[in-house]
């Protein structure tokens, strides 16, 4: 295929530097073009920006530490692409995932949002947490997650950015906010993210306010489809 549209890659990073390359590695290891790739910074104070500094194509912003949705939406805001494509620094993507996933909203393009299946993996000796059960918690992932989405910037200017009330979960807030406005979304049925758990993940450290927030999330999708009504 010809005049492919260009995708914008997400890439927030908080203190990752241990990991980041390799994700930086499996983003441009992708079988798709045209690609630009935007870091941000949310206030690293390990070598994570000096990490960048090897990459001269990628775009780099630095902000002072205010959480992923915040750094996702400053990316969102600068991007040039007709889809954005999100992975965190700690995450791989397989190289053809972009090439599937772009084929085939080019060919849906009422399919505004997808995700694609996901496998997790424990980074070597990492100490899990007392609730960490490794024969569930090691399991495909059955919902989306950040680092297999990519969405049409259409969508955004549709529904808006990711909220920045959520400190964790931000990500399903905003797939519920898609959710409520009949957006079309798909998870593409095909292992193409490998999520790693090493200890340090934004979810482990939020697991207490999990079922807060799930349960917040609820409470205002069912305000707002009253107030649709």
């Amino acid at each position: 295929m010809k005049n492919l549209p260009l995708v914008t890659v997400v890439i927030p990073v908080y203190n990752c530097a241990k990991y980041l390359t390799e994700a930086l590695d499996s983003v441009f290891a992708q079988t798709y073009r045209p690609i630009e790739v935007i870091v941000v910074d949310d206030g690293s104070t390990d070598d994570s920006a000096d990490i960048v500094r090897n990459y001269p194509e990628v775009r780099y912003f630095y902000q002072s530490n205010q959480g992923v949705a915040v750094a996702r939406n400053v990316a969102i805001a600068a991007a040039e692409g007709e889809f954005i494509a999100f992975i965190d620094a700690d995450d791989i993507w397989k190289p053809h995932k972009l090439s599937l996933q772009i084929t085939y909203m080019l060919e849906h393009p009422d399919i505004g949002i997808t995700g694609t299946r996901a496998e997790n993996f424990l980074e070597p000796n990492t100490q899990v947490p007392p609730w960490f059960d490794c024969d569930r918690d090691l399991q495909e992932c059955i919902v989306i997650i950040p680092s297999t989405l990519v969405v049409s910037i259409s969508i955004f200017h549709q529904i808006g950015n990711f909220s920045q009330n959520y400190q964790s979960e931000e990500d399903t807030e905003w797939l519920r906010r898609a959710e409520d406005l009949n957006v079309k979304t798909l998870m593409i049925p095909e292992i193409l993210t490998l999520r790693r758990l090493h200890g340090k993940n934004l979810s482990w450290k939020m697991k207490p306010m999990h079922k807060f927030n799930m349960l917040r999330i609820s409470k205002e999708s069912i305000a707002r489809q009253r107030r649709s009504s």
